[in-house]
């Protein structure tokens, strides 16, 4: 009896300890940005924290001492994790001056509130639902998840998690003064799911204005934040395992350290995953038709030198070892610039010739060779990327068994795409590029939806 109370008691402690901190990017300039924070606890998370009937063969006083500790145990986690919180805004605030991110600040005086809910994850243990919202207008400026186990310590991880994601956007643009853009998704824009993404990593990059004087790529970073978001809530992916690329950080430089040097680095374990996501424009190389993206400091008339080939990124990508890796590029193939007379909202630039994907990469692209993206009229997004959001949030569910393919992803992209583009009097029609003999539907891209809050 004395062991089965010690092993008991041993299962508490592994459900305490563990944990792996994450690493926060660095910010030298000093905090501009007045932040109030308020996180609320989902009451799911407290039910949590209940004890399990554990049957005994005979109750005996020692199995009475084992049940009243593990009663013990359970109010004093429902006691912590009821207060998690308020832990959680106290972490956060030191947080945000020893990483110079923000200013904590009270509510009425505050250039954006960071509003949150704390609740279950899908996959056992604890996420944070976070947004950072402009109070003046109520625009969502930015939004994400924080994930992690119950363990001693988890409140610095779910803190870092949080600060991190901050730290990937411009964020003393939102201090007093300054213009305020939509660019971010709402706190419940992604569903969750029992998606394992714990091998799984992602390099986000989106370009709306570009340093040179190239037309505007309509909704690109509202794209390539919602999509972000979508990639750690629905694709089950951990907060440092993202690499967002928006404005002026999604240089050529930049994009090329996250694929050939970040990637390699950690993109090792077999049989993991890895996302490309990209909106923005594309430009084709006039001589030989092949394609590029169009980085933030790149130049049409030096696409060899200042753009991104398409092929070149697949290449890389193939070349990472055990990896399973999806590209999606929300960037149109037909080429155009000045000479091109295009509707408002499409964006320019694109190659005419296709790019094969090498083995170990399938690539879903938002139109054909000779065809234009457009802007959906239905959210702030590319026709393309939204789609996309939708499918993987479970609209491209065909047989409703809570999983969504890539074969079925790509199906119901083709469709609403084709379809929505007709209304605008043009053709668009996603294109599916993949290795020879690879079956889309043996790619489960999303596991375990849960329904929307």
């Amino acid at each position: 009896m004395r062991a089965l109370i010690f092993a008991a008691a041993a299962a508490l402690v592994l459900v305490a300890c563990g944990g792996t901190p994450i690493r926060l990017p660095p910010k030298t300039t000093p905090a501009r940005t007045r932040i109030a924070m308020k996180f609320e606890v989902d009451p799911a998370l407290l039910q949590a924290a209940e004890p399990q009937a554990m049957p005994f063969p005979e109750e005996t006083p020692q199995t009475a001492q084992v049940r009243e500790m593990l009663a013990q145990q359970a109010a004093a986690q429902r006691r912590a994790l009821a207060e998690t919180g308020t832990r959680l805004e106290d972490a956060l605030r030191e947080g945000l001056l020893r990483h110079q991110v923000g200013l904590p600040a009270p509510d009425d005086a505050a250039d954006v509130r960071l509003t949150g809910r704390v609740a279950p994850s899908p996959t056992g243990g604890i996420e944070v639902s976070w947004q950072l919202v402009e109070p003046g207008h109520g625009t969502t400026v930015a939004a994400g998840v924080a994930r992690d186990a119950f363990f001693r310590g988890y409140m610095d991880n779910l803190r870092d998690q949080v600060l991190a994601g901050l730290l990937g956007i411009d964020i003393d643009s939102f201090s007093s003064g300054a213009p305020v853009v939509a660019v971010g998704p709402s706190l419940d824009a992604a569903p969750a799911s029992k998606t394992d993404g714990r091998n799984a990593w992602a390099v986000v990059v989106g370009v709306e204005r570009y340093r040179e004087a190239l037309p505007e790529a309509t909704h690109a970073e509202s794209d390539a934040r919602t999509f972000a978001l979508y990639v750690q809530r629905t694709l089950g992916l951990p907060a440092d395992h993202v690499k967002v690329l928006v404005g002026d950080r999604a240089g050529l430089a930049d994009i090329r350290s996250a694929v050939e040097e970040w990637l390699p680095r950690n993109a090792v374990t077999a049989g993991g995953r890895v996302y490309f996501f990209f909106s923005g424009h594309g430009a084709p190389d006039p001589e030989t038709g092949a394609g590029y993206l169009v980085p933030f400091d790149a130049d049409p008339a030096y696409l060899k030198t200042r753009g991104l080939a398409v092929e070149a990124l697949y290449a890389a990508l193939g070349r990472l070892p055990g990896q399973q890796s999806v590209v999606i590029l929300d960037a149109c193939f037909s080429g155009g610039g000045v000479r091109s007379v295009l509707a408002a909202g499409t964006r320019p630039l694109v190659p005419v010739k296709p790019s094969d994907a090498p083995s170990g990469v399938v690539a879903l692209a938002a139109a054909g060779p000779k065809e234009t993206t457009g802007a959906s009229r239905e959210a702030s997004h590319g026709l393309f990327s939204w789609y996309v959001l939708k499918g993987l949030g479970g609209d491209a569910d065909a047989d409703a068994d809570g999983h969504v393919t890539l074969a079925e992803l790509t199906g119901f992209v083709q469709r609403g795409v084709a379809a929505d583009a007709r209304l605008d009097n043009r053709e668009q029609t996603p294109t599916l590029s993949a290795p020879a003999g690879f079956d889309p539907a043996s790619l489960r891209l999303v596991e375990g939806l849960q329904p929307r809050r």
